[in-house]
């Protein structure tokens, strides 16, 4: 029996590849890791500004965190992929957003931003990877 639970989530969209959006581990406070996240609707369309898919990866982070009883409080760190310097100031513009929601005392996790030259396929722009304490039911 294996000590990590491994799942998707219904409310996010299915994996575009051999991997799984959750790894859970432990049992009193179960952490949980989730795969890079992207900015796709729930139909897989992309839209075509950093902007767009920027919010769309931040409710697919809370899609993660709802399924497991979490709020945006129980981030331990985040990895951010950027395609293009050019696309950090709408990214930095969405994420003040939803930090000033999700963070209102600007209590944040620590966050690596990487700024590179593709993602997965050609219309990602934006990708943002991490881990969580799970909450209790």
């Amino acid at each position: 029996m294996s000590l990590v639970q491994r799942s998707n989530p219904p409310s996010d969209v299915a994996p575009a590849g051999k991997y799984s959006h959750l790894s859970i581990v432990g049992q009193d406070t179960p952490v949980a890791t989730f795969a890079g996240q992207i900015g796709a609707t729930s139909t897989g369309t992309v839209p075509g500004s950093a902007a767009e898919q920027t919010r769309l990866v931040f409710t697919a982070i809370r899609a993660l965190l709802d399924s497991q009883h979490a709020a945006p409080a129980d981030l331990v760190k985040l990895t951010t992929y950027i395609v293009g310097r050019d696309n950090l100031p709408d990214f930095n513009a969405i994420r003040d957003e939803v930090y000033a929601d999700w963070f209102p005392a600007g209590e944040f996790p620590p966050n690596t931003v990487l700024i590179v030259a593709g993602l997965a396929a050609p219309p990602l722009l934006v990708e943002i990877e991490g881990s969580f304490v799970c909450g209790r039911p």
